[in-house]
C-alpha cells in the first residue's frame, strides 16, 4: 500500500536540529523526536520493586518458603508480571500499581540550546490471586501501556523554485505524532517442586496518529496549509511464556534461575490516510478546506518482534539480593504495512541488588530495604545508520507499612529513582531522564473460612 508507508530513512540532520531551535523549549509535556520510529518510545516495562535494582525481573520472585503454611504468609507480595511462572508462589492477593513521574532533557550536539519537559503516567495497575497455595497455583489481571509516542518537531526553511532554483518563499515544516500501545493481560503459574512455569495471555493494541503540514509565510498572499496525516490502529491476541527453577543452596541462601520469551507476532490494523489543504480556524484547530486524496479503513499488517530473556537472582533470607538478566528483542523482524523502519535488534543488560540491615530490629529505618543497580544496552532506534546506546543508573527503597493489629492485610511502598541516558557523544541528539517511580503493593488474606463467628 504506497499510501501507508513507514519513513525508511532517518529524520535528517537538519530536522532535529532545527527542533532545538523552533521555541518549544516552553512547552511542558514530552517531546521526543525518537518516537516517531516502530511504535514510539518503549515504555519502563518494570515492576517498580525492581527498578531500583537495574530492572531485574527473569530470575526475580517475592516468596519466602519460611513462611509457606496454611492462612498465614505475614507481608506484602510484590508481583512480577515480567516473567509468569512466579505468580506460581502467590501466598496472599496484592494489588499493585506503578506510577512514575519523569524528567526529560533533550540536548544537541551543534547547538548550547536544549528542551525540558516533566510528565507522569501510571505504569501498570494489577491484582495477583493465590488461587491454590496448597497446589501452587497463582493468577494475575492487569493492565499496563507498552510505548508512547509524542513528538513535535519544526523545520524552518525556503521554497524554491524547481526550473530556476530562485526562492519563492519561507516555509515551516511540521511534523507532529502521537499514539501509543497497551497490554490488558491475564496470567498463570504452576510450581511443580522447584520448577514453576506460566504464561501471560491478553490483547495487544495500540494507536498512530502521524502526520506532516506544510505552511507558505508571507505578508500579502495568503497559501493554505498543506495537511498528510496516517492514522493507524491495530490490535490481537498475544502470549508470553516463562520458567523458573530455585535452588537451595543453603540454610538461608537460594538461587533463582529463570527465562521467559515472546514470539513474533503478526497483528490486524486500520489506517485512515488524509491528504488535503486546512486552514486555521481560529480557536487552535484547522478547517479543511480541499481533499486531495482520502481513504479509510485500509487493511494492512503489524509485524512485533518476538523477545527472550535470562537471568538469575542468589538470595540470602532476611538480608540480601544480587540478580542479573539478559534481553534480546529481534525488531528486524519489525514492519508496518510491509515497510521496514529505522529500528534494529536490541539487547539489554541489566544488574542489581537489595540489602536489608535488620529485617526484624525495632529501628524502622533498619527494617527499610536498600537497592542499587544499573543496564546498559542498545536501543531499538537506528539513527542515520547507527544504533543508540542505553544507560542507565538506580537505587531504590521499600519502605513496610506497620499492619493493623489483628489484621491479614500488608502494604509495601517502593520508591525508585533512574537516571537513563539515550545517545552518546557521537549522536547528534541526545536524551537524558530522570524518573522518580512509586509502587503501591497493598495485600490481604482473602477466601479465609472463619473459625469463630
Amino acid at each position: 500500500m504506497r499510501s501507508v508507508s513507514a519513513i525508511k530513512q532517518p529524520i535528517t540532520q537538519l530536522l532535529v536540529t532545527a527542533f532545538l531551535l523552533s521555541g518549544l523549549a516552553s512547552v511542558a509535556q514530552e517531546n521526543s523526536p525518537y518516537s516517531r520510529y516502530g511504535w514510539g518510545n518503549e515504555v519502563n516495562s518494570t515492576p517498580i520493586a525492581t527498578r531500583g535494582m537495574g530492572g531485574i525481573s527473569t530470575g526475580y520472585v517475592d516468596y519466602d518458603k519460611r513462611y509457606d503454611f496454611k492462612q498465614v504468609y505475614p507481608r506484602s507480595q510484590t508481583i512480577n508480571f515480567l516473567n509468569p511462572a512466579s505468580y506460581a508462589k502467590m501466598r496472599i492477593t496484592s494489588f499493585d500499581v506503578g506510577i512514575q513521574v519523569a524528567n526529560q532533557t533533550l540536548r544537541s550536539q551543534t547547538s548550547t540550546d536544549k528542551y525540558k519537559a516533566s510528565y507522569a503516567n501510571i505504569s501498570y495497575v494489577q491484582l495477583g490471586i493465590p488461587v491454590s497455595r496448597k497446589h501452587n497455583f497463582g493468577m494475575v489481571l492487569g493492565l499496563r501501556p507498552m510505548s508512547r509516542i509524542n513528538y513535535k518537531v519544526l523545520e524552518f526553511g525556503r521554497a524554491l523554485n524547481p526550473i530556476t532554483g530562485e526562492n519563492i518563499d519561507s516555509t515551516i515544516t511540521t511534523y507532529e505524532g502521537n499514539g501509543g500501545s497497551y497490554q490488558a493481560y491475564t496470567g498463570f503459574g504452576k510450581a511443580f517442586g522447584n520448577l514453576s512455569i506460566g504464561a501471560n495471555v491478553g490483547y495487544f493494541w495500540g494507536t498512530k496518529d502521524f502526520g506532516t503540514r506544510k505552511d507558505f509565510i508571507n505578508d500579502s498572499v495568503l497559501y493554505y496549509t498543506g495537511n498528510f496525516q496516517n492514522r493507524v490502529n491495530f490490535g490481537g491476541l498475544y502470549l508470553q511464556g516463562g520458567i523458573q527453577y530455585t535452588a537451595k543452596l543453603t540454610k538461608d541462601v537460594s538461587l533463582v534461575l529463570g527465562a521467559s520469551a515472546s514470539l513474533k507476532q503478526s497483528y490486524n490494523a486500520k489506517a485512515d490516510v488524509i491528504r488535503r489543504t486546512i486552514a486555521d480556524d481560529g480557536n487552535g484547530g484547522f478547517n479543511p478546506i480541499d481533499s486531495v486524496y482520502v481513504e479509510d479503513d485500509i487493511k494492512g499488517k503489524i509485524d512485533y518482534p518476538g523477545s527472550y530473556s535470562v537471568g538469575f537472582t542468589l538470595q540470602k533470607n532476611d538480608k540480601w539480593l544480587f540478580g542479573a538478566d539478559y534481553t534480546a528483542t529481534s525488531w528486524d523482524d519489525y514492519r508496518f504495512y510491509g515497510s521496514k523502519d529505522s529500528v534494529a535488534s536490541t539487547w539489554r543488560l541489566r544488574a542489581g541488588g537489595q540489602f536489608v540491615p535488620n529485617a526484624f530490629g525495632t529501628n524502622y529505618w533498619g527494617r527499610i530495604t536498600y537497592r542499587l543497580g544499573f543496564n546498559y544496552g542498545k536501543d531499538n532506534i537506528k539513527y542515520d545508520g547507527t544504533q543508540l546506546d542505553l544507560y542507565g543508573l538506580s537505587a531504590g527503597f521499600a519502605f513496610p507499612v506497620r499492619p493493623n493489629r489483628f489484621s491479614n492485610q500488608y502494604t509495601n511502598i517502593n520508591l525508585a529513582f533512574e537516571y537513563m541516558k539515550r545517545g552518546n557523544s557521537s549522536t547528534l541528539l541526545r536524551e537524558n531522564f530522570f524518573v522518580v517511580s512509586v509502587g503501591f503493593t497493598l495485600s490481604d488474606l482473602w477466601f479465609i473460612k472463619r473459625k469463630y463467628d
